[in-house]
């Protein structure tokens, strides 16, 4: 089984005209964090917009029941309408519902996107009660059962849920699993670039990232710089799987370079791209299968989101 932990989010998303991003102060093409008051203000500035349960790591975990793959999903949710949608979502998509209610008056997390013409998704996150789980949150049987344990860099801004990622994390190694994280955006990266060396160093087999993460990593523009500053730092890594947009991606495996190309796409929303190619790859671990066959899935699966509005595609996948 492949577990994965992140925040638990509902997704708004809608399209908007570029002029709409200086209007309504977004950071275009990246995630930002804002308060329930801004959160709101969103809301009521998008025009007809589609409700999906989300969360980066839940997404995951959502594209890589409808593989086929064993998978759950540990997060942390309110007990009030986003709630339930977003635990209903997860219980018709096949995948192991692991997540708790919290006891204080928190709102789900919310994440308002709005997509531009081209297909650029920028992510305004409301965490809600799902920024504040913690070890006691965790269901510590299906961790030790777990093949890989899957985390979203997304979750690491409190100490609460940064503890509950170190204590999962020990836990999965000694069991014999494997460790897994996503590094999410490059914000989380900045905030948190020595803490996530560290626990990188410490367990973690495989490092899901795209370019300018990993750049932003070891503080420098050139990508074959950081290819080599990573091969030097983490000599126990089992894997980087590093997404390069456009030009595919790059996989470091003990030292070793392989490059991919991407998936030929009609893009229309880029939301869940990263989580839908991570999806891929991990079901191909869990297949037990070559890098090559696992890359070829991990691409088309984020070719097959990409090409319409949303992260619960209705076309058929190929």
């Amino acid at each position: 089984m492949i577990i994965c932990i992140g925040n638990a989010l509902v997704d708004s998303l809608t399209q908007i005209e570029e002029s709409k991003i200086d209007e309504l102060k977004l950071n275009k093409a990246r995630m930002t964090l804002v308060d329930k008051d801004r959160s709101n203000f969103l809301l009521e500035n998008m025009k007809d917009p589609i409700y999906e349960a989300g969360g980066s790591a839940a997404n995951t975990a959502y594209w890589i029941s409808q593989l086929g793959g064993d998978v759950g999903f540990i997060g942390k949710i309110s007990n009030d309408d986003l709630g339930k949608q977003f635990q209903t979502s997860l219980k018709v998509s096949g995948l192991r519902d692991f997540t708790v209610y919290e006891t204080d008056d928190n709102q789900t997390g919310l994440c308002a996107i709005f997509i531009t013409p081209d297909g650029e998704r920028t992510m305004n996150t409301y965490l809600g009660a799902g920024e504040h789980l913690s070890v006691e949150d965790l269901n510590e049987s299906s961790i030790r059962d777990a093949e890989i344990l899957y985390m979203e860099g997304y979750l690491w801004d409190k100490p609460s849920s940064k503890e509950a990622f170190l204590h999962a994390a020990k836990l999965n190694k000694e069991s014999g699993g494997l460790n897994a994280i996503s590094l999410s955006d490059v914000f989380c990266v900045d905030m948190h670039r020595e803490s996530f060396i560290d626990f990188i160093k410490s367990d973690i087999n495989f490092v899901f990232c795209n370019e300018d993460e990993l750049n932003a990593l070891f503080q420098t523009g050139i990508t074959t710089e950081a290819i080599k500053y990573f091969d030097r730092e983490f000599p126990n890594t089992q894997q980087l799987i590093c997404t390069l947009g456009a030009d595919g991606v790059l996989i470091l495996d003990e030292g070793k370079q392989y490059n991919f190309n991407s998936t030929e796409a009609n893009v229309i929303d880029k939301t869940g791209a990263g989580d839908f190619f991570a999806a891929g790859y991990l079901f191909g671990l869990q297949k037990g299968l070559t890098i090559n066959e696992s890359a070829d899935i991990a691409n088309k699966s984020a070719a097959h989101v990409i090409s319409e509005i949303g992260v619960r595609p209705k076309n058929k996948f190929v």
